[in-house]
């Protein structure tokens, strides 16, 4: 009971790591970057950004 709190802190931590490698609907990770396409004459989704280089949105974190 008095390390109680150790594990609780040592599973946060795991927790932020696995998450750390997930990107957040709609986007896809592709390489570094998490990416969605970009809808024809449309906007990105908000957070991300668009990158002429790969023609996607890119979300900035």
């Amino acid at each position: 009971m008095h390390f109680s709190w150790l594990s609780v802190f040592i599973l946060a931590i795991i927790a932020v790591a696995v998450s750390a490698g997930q990107c957040n609907a709609p986007f896809k990770k592709e390489g570094p970057n998490c990416v969605v396409e970009r809808i024809i004459h449309g906007d990105c989704p908000a957070g991300s950004q668009y990158s002429v280089n790969i023609n996607k949105c890119v979300y900035k974190n």
